[in-house]
């Protein structure tokens, strides 16, 4: 019975261990779940952010309201939803974090390229920046 236990154990154990080790070490993918609920802003609050911006790709994002979900649409793409995190920090289901700062003077993007776009873009990581 002892033997059988042990048994099942080490069999767990390669299991568990196993499956992180699919992933690859050198895997540099990180899924973000968008924490749906875990943040909410105070009324007003997004009025800052909610602009045009001309980012230093020369693309053009427009971020807007609509009830309490928030938006973002790069021009003539479809739009994304956004989730706060924090005050001025947004994700996205696909992994795209956007900080505003300086009163949303100022946007960074982070994973950029995970944004809806019909033209997928070849670089990973990719970070824009944008001043109003």
């Amino acid at each position: 019975m002892m033997k059988k236990l042990m048994m099942l154990s080490a069999v767990a154990a390669l299991m568990l261990g196993g499956s992180s080790y699919a992933a690859g070490v050198d895997d540099a993918t990180v899924k973000i779940q968008a924490p749906q609920g875990s943040f909410k802003l105070y009324k007003g609050t997004f009025d800052n952010y909610a602009n045009r911006y001309a980012l230093s790709n020369d693309q053009t994002i427009k971020f807007t309201q609509s009830g309490g979900h928030y938006w973002a649409r790069l021009k003539l793409e479809d739009r994304v939803e956004l989730f706060p995190v924090s005050v001025n920090t947004f994700v996205t289901a696909a992994g795209t974090r956007i900080e505003f700062r300086d009163r949303g003077e100022e946007v960074v993007i982070e994973n950029f390229e995970r944004l809806p776009m019909s033209v997928a873009m070849k670089e990973t990581n990719v970070r824009v920046v944008a001043s109003r």
